[in-house]
């Protein structure tokens, strides 16, 4: 086969690839309007959140809200307009995510590499799923390591082009504003670079301060909200203090051990199906060799990442790591391996991999539809139920109402049902309005706890003495009757209005 030959069916092979993923995706986004469904937690924060533009929304950074509320302005508080930009941005981390790659090895390989964002639940499943934050850090991550990879390629060559130091500015500041974890990508592979020649000449130049300087003026502005909101933007940061199980380590071990426990939990999928992989090759099934240049350098910026981690786990005592927020830790994990296994594979076995590959997302698709077409699970709940309840008891006439819970996914799923009504995020924030007169409280059975909720958006009830909570029972779509939630609220009357 000519030189020739085999760039032309390379070429088609991506071409293949590119079209199968935006096919993927489009029908995510199909299935997902036309299912419809209750809106899991995620989705329906962006109800509560995403309706204007904003520095910042609370604990996390704005870029998605910022994608969400566009799409919402051009397309209305609509299923559609929550699954477009979601899927949008998944087809932008694999598709640069081959992109970049292909600069790199054999396409083949490429779309091996790329196809192990499929192989971690928490990519493939859970952004799918009820991703938003994430899903933005994870084209970000796509994009920064596209730019990556053009570096590389164009230092192979004895070249260098500014246009690499600017691109990646632009997508390191970007990425800042995704989400605070996706750091743990980008700065320990530059980090790492420094221990491989060729990686050091590629990335430690001096147009890196170009680099930094672009990034800073996107952060800047984000950053400084960040400082002068720091209730705001610190208010979900006792979720690295749940209780754990590991009581019998130390303290400051139980952060670090959970951290690997998830860290291996993420990665599970992987794993097992690169070990499935080399099965046919028996007693050699770990005679895979050294690990190639690329392999070595993700693999190591995925264990110098953890070690980053570990400094604050272990110095804060954190007792809790969520393998969602190592995903660009796994993601370079995934890399790593696949670029050290995948290569050893015969072609046969090549062929399998994609096959599983393929059958995997089929699944993931009937998976995720049957979730939503049966079960008693938080994306068939009615809130219908819920909105109607609480119109009966307000009064005749009465402003429309505030709602507030001890998450989001009571009062966006209220904000998509009734418009009017405003919705409130569990933390400080949102907007109140000034003729407010009603605020209900959702979810909450404790005085002590609805007080507080109050407070923390600054409303005082008319009278000190709160009502007797009501309780409205909410059936589920695809459920027997019998099969239900009892959802507690009270509607508190606000003293000379909102304030």
């Amino acid at each position: 086969m000519t030189a020739q030959t085999q760039a032309s069916k390379d070429q088609q092979h991506a071409t293949f690839f590119l079209i199968t993923l935006f096919t993927y995706f489009a029908l995510q986004t199909v299935l997902r309007t036309v299912l419809g469904g209750t809106f899991e937690y995620d989705e329906a924060e962006m109800f509560v959140l995403a309706q204007d533009y904003r520095l910042g929304y609370g604990p996390q950074t704005p870029l998605y809200n910022w994608f969400q509320a566009l799409a919402f302005d051009l397309f209305g508080p609509t299923t559609f307009a929550i699954a477009l930009p979601k899927n949008i941005l998944l087809f932008a981390a694999y598709a640069l995510t081959f992109d970049g790659f292909r600069r790199l090895v054999s396409v083949r390989l490429a779309i091996l590499i790329t196809l192990s964002l499929l192989l971690l639940p928490n990519v493939s499943w859970e952004g799918q799923r009820a991703g938003s934050h994430s899903i933005a850090m994870l084209a970000l991550i796509g994009a920064t390591l596209n730019v990556f990879a053009r570096r590389l390629a164009a230092a192979e060559k004895g070249e260098h082009h500014l246009a690499h130091a600017v691109l990646l500015g632009l997508a390191l500041g970007l990425g800042g504003i995704t989400k605070y974890n996706f750091w743990l990508f980008p700065l320990p592979l530059l980090l790492t670079a420094g221990l491989f020649p060729e990686m050091r000449r590629a990335f430690w130049r001096k147009d890196l301060i170009l680099t930094f300087g672009i990034a800073a003026a996107i952060l800047v502005l984000p950053i400084g909200w960040i400082l002068t909101h720091p209730d705001m933007a610190t208010s979900t940061s006792e979720t690295l203090y749940r209780p754990s199980d590991l009581t019998a380590l130390p303290r400051p071990l139980i952060g670090v051990t959970t951290m690997l426990l998830e860290t291996l939990a993420g990665l599970i999928l992987l794993l097992l199906t690169l070990i499935c992989l080399r099965l046919p090759y028996g007693r050699r099934i770990f005679a895979i060799g050294p690990a190639p240049l690329l392999a070595r350098w993700m693999l190591l910026s995925g264990l110098a990442g953890l070690a980053i981690v570990a400094i604050p786990v272990i110095g804060f005592g954190v007792t809790d790591v969520q393998a969602r927020w190592l995903i660009p830790l796994l993601i370079s994990f995934a890399f790593g391996l696949m670029l050290w296994v995948a290569p050893t594979l015969s072609p046969r076995i090549t062929r399998n991999a994609l096959r599983f590959c393929a059958g995997l997302a089929v699944l993931i698709i009937v998976a995720i539809t049957d979730t939503r077409l049966r079960g008693a699970g938080s994306d068939s709940l009615d809130i219908e139920t819920l909105a109607q309840r609480i119109e009966e008891d307000l009064p005749e006439g009465a402003a429309p109402p505030a709602v507030v819970s001890f998450n989001f996914y009571y009062p966006g799923n209220l904000k998509y049902l009734r418009p009017s009504w405003t919705a409130l995020p569990a933390q400080p924030g949102g907007s109140i309005p000034e003729d407010l007169e009603r605020i209900v409280v959702i979810g909450i059975e404790e005085p002590e706890k609805i007080a507080r909720k109050l407070a923390i958006h600054g409303l005082t009830p008319q009278i000190a003495e709160l009502g007797p909570l009501s309780v409205a029972t909410l059936p589920y779509r695809f459920e027997d009757p019998d099969v239900t939630r009892d959802v507690p609220y009270i509607i508190i009357p606000l003293k000379n209005g909102a304030r």
